[in-house]
């Protein structure tokens, strides 16, 4: 199947035990192998240089930072999984237990929701719901 880009907007919304952070940037969207994938640029000063892409597909969500930071997440619907941080300081295995996702998205656009629990080498980290909103990026004219 061929890869087809389209340039989004990308709105990521993470609360954790009431805090809430706001991922609001421009991105691509692509569609390949039948799996929904979302790159963008971290815009967070901690993640600078940082670039996450996010694979929908039917079985879970995905999320994979390169850069300074290396990390894979994986959420599956009511089930646990695990994943790794990797920072220029050490590297820390992580497990996600998650419950309901909610995806829908066509074209490369849509939104997605999730809520799960974070464990970074073996210790609880906190309670997160997680919302992405991806939509047509609006032309400059």
């Amino acid at each position: 199947m061929n890869e087809h880009k389209r340039n989004v907007r990308v709105r990521l919304t993470t609360v954790n035990d009431g805090r809430k952070s706001i991922v609001d940037t421009d991105g691509a969207a692509y569609l390949r192998g039948g799996h929904t994938y979302i790159r963008y640029q971290e815009t967070s000063a901690d993640l600078a240089g940082v670039t996450t892409t996010v694979k929908l597909e039917e079985g879970g969500v995905s999320v994979i930072r390169q850069g300074a930071v290396r990390a894979e997440q994986r959420f599956v619907p009511n089930g646990i999984a695990v994943g790794y941080y990797e920072t220029a300081h050490g590297s820390f295995p992580l497990e996600t237990k998650t419950g309901a996702i909610s995806v829908r998205f066509e074209g490369g656009v849509g939104v997605a929701s999730w809520s799960y629990e974070l464990w970074v080498g073996g210790a609880e980290a906190g309670r997160f719901q997680v919302n992405l909103d991806v939509q047509e990026a609006e032309e400059a004219g």
